[in-house]
């Protein structure tokens, strides 16, 4: 698969990385020459110095011919005009990073694909390892309203001595969300079946995302600690958003 990767930041260098790993054909695209030169003699891949939104730049890396573009830059309106590019050049898939959300609309407009809300997946991990640290999240589909997360259940926790299929057959679990595995140490037990959770079991959950949590609490017996007051609309964060992304995307930058 040809991909063209704008922007190599951190983000953006650990992805060549993994592309380049699996002998995907990659092309990054970054101001700094020194960059280039790195990630081009470290990982084997072409890099160009240079504007993703050069339109030079982009035909010498021959975005016209790329299966995906990738937009990783620090700041929206860059991402925006790559995307725009990138779609007025006919590339199928366009991935880019949002580190605003109020620009999700404008993304889909500028042919945008895949939109990944790194705040808001950043923000959701953290508060399951601040509010449920036996809980970890594996991953998220569907820009985010899905989501996949792995519980520990503890000793006399609810689930213990229960298959996969009782369990979501309990009216206390969940109805928006599925048991998609059971880890038991180097063992990955995929439902259905008729092996019971044990204690210590890592429960593999995917679903709604807004429902995740309240799995979590299932299993650890507190069901009703998810039963939050429903946020109120407030302007106030998007506001901040637009008035400091500059300011972010700068300290930023080194993210994409």
């Amino acid at each position: 698969m040809r991909v063209v990767i704008a922007g190599a930041g951190l983000v953006g260098r650990r992805l060549v990385a993994r592309l380049a790993a699996d002998r995907h054909d990659v092309t990054v695209i970054d101001l700094s020459h020194d960059v280039c030169e790195l990630i081009s003699a470290k990982f084997g891949v072409a890099a160009v110095c240079g504007s993703a939104t050069d339109i030079g730049v982009l035909e010498e890396a021959e975005l016209n011919h790329a299966d995906v573009a990738v937009a990783l830059m620090g700041e929206s309106a860059d991402n925006l005009a790559f995307s725009l590019l990138a779609h007025g050049m006919g590339v199928p898939r366009i991935v880019a990073r949002m580190p605003n959300p109020q620009y999700r609309t404008a993304y889909e407009q500028a042919g945008v694909t895949g939109i990944i809300d790194i705040a808001g997946l950043f923000i959701d991990a953290l508060l399951l390892e601040i509010e449920r640290p036996q809980a970890r999240q594996v991953g998220s589909f569907a820009d985010g309203r899905g989501g996949i997360v792995s519980v520990v259940v503890p000793d006399g926790g609810r689930g213990v001595g229960k298959t996969a299929a009782q369990i979501q057959s309990d009216k206390r679990f969940p109805r928006a969300c599925v048991v998609a595995g059971i880890v038991r140490g180097e063992e990955i037990i995929i439902p259905p079946g008729p092996t019971a959770v044990r204690p210590g079991d890592a429960v593999v959950i995917a679903g709604n995302a807004d429902m995740l949590e309240a799995t979590v609490d299932y299993f650890s017996g507190k069901i009703g600690l998810f039963r939050r007051k429903p946020i109120p609309p407030d302007n106030t964060q998007a506001e901040l958003d637009t008035l400091i992304e500059g300011k972010d995307d700068k300290s930023d930058a080194d993210t994409g």
